[in-house]
């Protein structure tokens, strides 16, 4: 039987339930806090950050994106169960195959749930998503359990069997490694994976949720986050394709009314969401190597 519900919730002292979109769309947010040994968010940073997994669930069916860090394991299993369950179809897609914030949890799902299969950008995923197995025969029987569902990355597919509910996959414009992104007409849901994730606060207890009311984010203090942490790179690059690429993408994706990064703040309504593309877009115009000289940005100097 499915359990409802319909507001936030704790499930465990570092973790919340979010109804985003209840009965369709729900984020499982476990916070973690920020010593500089982060390194998704800058060395100087201090306070706390949430690390955010997402289902979208339909009647039959449910459909995790990433799938958390392992010291989370037990509230996020049990996250997943209070919202789709123990008999309920669930798919799993790990959006970065190689960070372990989105795969360190996949097989412990499945071990868990029905699991349906993993969606993932190469063969065999369970030989990328096993973490645990050591000896040939474990992983061999890891990788006969865990079914792959192989994509190309810039496709439609759908949550359950059939012509259920459809959303659309993306190649990230912006990225370091391989990295998709995930567009859901029905939520109105954009998930980023790990662009628009500098945010964090001073209080565990959130708020978590970034709408008109607290959108108060400088394209400063964005650039600043970007250097100090994985996107460092884009200091002098060439970033008119990068700006295109971006437009195109948020153009396609139409009125989006959720925000849904893998770290960090959800940004709600359209608005909000509105004005973090165009801080994005202004970073990079200001980051091009016509107004800026390349060079290599230390995660520990100082913006």
């Amino acid at each position: 039987m499915q359990a409802v519900v319909e507001k936030t919730r704790p499930i465990a002292p570092d973790q919340m339930l979010l109804p985003l979109v209840p009965g369709r769309l729900y984020a499982l947010q476990n916070t973690m806090s920020l010593d500089g040994r982060v390194a998704a968010y800058p060395a100087s940073a201090r306070g706390y950050a949430t690390v955010n997994c997402y289902l979208l669930t339909e009647p039959d069916a449910a459909l995790m994106l990433d799938t958390g860090f392992t010291v989370h394991r037990s509230a996020i299993l049990d996250g997943v169960e209070q919202i789709i369950g123990r008999d309920k179809p669930l798919t799993l897609f790990p959006l970065r195959l190689n960070e372990l914030m989105s795969l360190s949890n996949t097989m412990a799902l499945a071990q868990r749930f029905p699991v349906d299969g993993c969606i993932s950008v190469l063969k065999d995923a369970a030989y990328h998503v096993d973490l645990e197995s050591i000896l040939p025969n474990d992983i061999a029987d890891a990788a006969g359990r865990l079914r792959t569902h192989l994509v190309a990355g810039n496709e439609w597919l759908n949550v359950g069997p059939g012509d259920g509910r459809p959303i659309k996959l993306f190649q990230s414009p912006v990225r370091l490694i391989a990295t998709r992104w995930v567009h859901d007409p029905a939520a109105r849901a954009l998930f980023t994976s790990d662009m628009f994730t500098g945010t964090w606060g001073a209080d565990p207890g959130g708020p978590w949720i970034v709408d008109e009311t607290n959108d108060d984010m400088t394209a400063a203090e964005m650039e600043a986050f970007m250097l100090n942490t994985r996107y460092w790179w884009l200091r002098g690059a060439k970033t008119d394709a990068l700006r295109r690429g971006l437009g195109e993408l948020y153009a396609k994706c139409g009125d989006v009314e959720i925000l849904a990064p893998g770290y960090g703040k959800i940004f709600k309504g359209s608005a909000v969401i509105a004005r973090q593309f165009a801080l994005l877009d202004e970073v990079l115009r200001r980051l091009d190597r016509s107004r800026m000289p390349q060079r290599y940005v230390s995660r520990d100097e100082e913006f």
